[in-house]
């Protein structure tokens, strides 16, 4: 055989094995689609409202989404490939850095101050999350905003 032939064999073999994983994870959360499909809405309707701007627990999340917690977190962890701390935290930062591209007053205001306003309970979790996401911790940032 070929090493193009098998090279063209070993992709469509790992493509059909990834789609067969896929398939199985999706059969795994045992959730009926109904369910599914009325949480996703709910989840999208809470991100447009900016309700991860509260502080926020799973249980919270789930009793005012009338779910359960454990449901909640299947269909987050399946469908965002993250855990309910990661989806939250990333919505925050998504929304701060959109924010102090068009609000001036918050280029100055301090870490701890825009961390409390956007729902994270401490700083360090703020600006871990942040750095995540930017590379670069809050402060800096805000200085870089500052000097422009």
């Amino acid at each position: 055989m070929s090493r193009l032939l098998k090279k063209i064999l070993f992709f469509f073999s790992s493509f059909l094995l990834k789609k067969e994983h896929e398939k199985t994870k999706i059969n795994t959360l045992k959730i009926s689609d109904d369910i599914i499909l009325n949480v996703m809405d709910k989840l999208s309707d809470f991100e447009n409202k900016q309700g991860f701007l509260k502080p926020m627990t799973l249980h919270k999340l789930a009793k005012k989404l009338k779910t359960n917690p454990k449901y909640l977190s299947k269909i987050i962890n399946n469908h965002y490939q993250k855990n309910f701390s990661s989806y939250i935290n990333d919505l925050r930062i998504k929304y701060v850095l959109k924010e102090l591209k068009t609000d001036d007053s918050l280029k100055t205001t301090t870490v701890k101050a825009l961390a409390k306003r956007i729902g994270f309970g401490n700083t360090e979790s703020f600006a871990k999350t942040f750095k995540k996401h930017t590379g670069e911790n809050p402060s800096n940032y805000l200085n870089s905003l500052n000097h422009k």
